[in-house]
């Protein structure tokens, strides 16, 4: 039976992923407040294809379009208690945010914003990607930091529609892909050697320094090797964006800053708040696809509270964690431009572009759209 009486509050700190998916689905049952830096969601699988076609996909959602009952605060997140949020909006104003739920969905971030949208508005944003794209198709090298899922991506894209650029990626790995399925990393070198771009493994750029651009057209790296370049994308160096709950609860954050959760998805010993994406500490990859596996388990939760008069005797539904080595866990595609890439199932391993076409056509972009209701 549903208590009567006002809506329960709910706050969710990040609209990322998982959060823009958590709160469009609660809007209606809960008052939710959204607090993120940015007035948009940009799909995050797009970025390799629109850095070398900035408005190839329709990738960024104003959260206006599909998130009419809810109120945006545009900020930071600087601390939490269980029950309130405080929050230095874009404006340079402290607001603090009182909730009786919330869902820290705050994610990761870049060393170089251009990797993961960062920029506070729509326009700003496409500014900033317009730029980039001006570089790179003056560029005579383009030096890729990163042998991960991105920076593999981001070559292939290159190769395919910025072909006079030479590409030579840098990765302190003994091999690309290496947190990726087995087979992925030999067939992606095959990949990079077969379409000209170089691939310096156990090494690492020392200047530029990190997230910056080549001043003098050189990049170094620690083996001693100079490169001539002019323009470094930065695929690395990814930080947890938890600080202000790690203050909070310092027992609660991994050393890295990903927090305890329990089975229920909740920051352990606080059963108000619930954690979900890149901030989980569960042994999962950080992957959109895996923040989207969270977000339905939340969303059931949090609907179930909503109406209890009684939080405490509320059966929640657990989540199930989905190590790489397992059934889901399996589960990625890595993109080589439109046409090509490479595909993890629960039953195999593949090179097939007729499978990496699920991502590779537009990058995902349909399919988050679709989720909240916009074509």
């Amino acid at each position: 039976m549903r208590e009567h009486g006002p809506k329960k509050r709910l706050a969710v700190i990040g609209g990322g992923m998982a959060g823009h998916v958590i709160a469009h689905a609660m809007q209606d049952t809960m008052n939710v407040s959204l607090i993120d830096p940015k007035t948009y969601v940009e799909v995050p699988m797009a970025v390799p294809r629109l850095l070398v076609e900035p408005d190839a996909l329709p990738a960024r959602i104003p959260y206006v379009q599909f998130l009419p009952r809810v109120t945006l605060i545009q900020g930071h997140a600087t601390l939490m208690t269980d029950w309130s949020v405080d929050v230095e909006t874009s404006q340079g104003a402290k607001q603090t945010v009182d909730f009786d739920y919330a869902v820290i969905a705050s994610g990761s971030r870049y060393s170089d914003p251009l990797i993961k949208a960062a920029a506070a508005s729509e326009t700003e944003r496409s500014a900033e990607l317009a730029t980039a794209h001006e570089l790179y198709l003056s560029a005579r090298t383009v030096v890729i930091v990163g042998g991960g899922a991105v920076g593999v991506e981001i070559a292939g894209e290159f190769v395919e529609s910025l072909p006079n650029a030479k590409v030579i990626i840098v990765d302190s790995g003994k091999k690309l892909l290496q947190a990726a399925p087995s087979k992925f990393g030999t067939w992606a070198e095959r990949f990079m050697m077969e379409h000209g771009v170089e691939v310096l493994l156990n090494d690492r750029v020392t200047s530029p320094s990190v997230g910056k651009q080549p001043t003098n057209g050189v990049v170094t790296t620690a083996s001693g090797r100079t490169i001539k370049a002019d323009a470094v994308i930065w695929a690395t160096g990814v930080n947890v964006a938890t600080e202000f709950a790690a203050r909070a609860w310092p027992d609660a954050a991994e050393p890295d800053g990903r927090l305890k959760t329990d089975r229920f998805l909740r920051l352990v010993n606080h059963p108000t708040l619930f954690v979900a994406g890149d901030a989980t500490n569960l042994p999962e990859r950080r992957m959109a696809i895996v923040a989207g596996l969270h977000a339905p388990v939340v969303i059931k939760n949090l609907k179930a509270l909503a109406v209890a008069a009684n939080p405490v005797r509320v059966a929640l539904t657990p989540y199930k964690p989905h190590p790489p080595n397992t059934a889901k866990g399996r589960m990625m595609f890595v993109t080589l431009g439109r046409h090509g890439g490479l595909s993890s199932l629960p039953f195999g391993q593949f090179r097939a572009a007729f499978l990496a076409r699920i991502k590779s056509e537009d990058m995902l972009v349909g399919r988050v759209r679709k989720g909240v209701g916009i074509k």
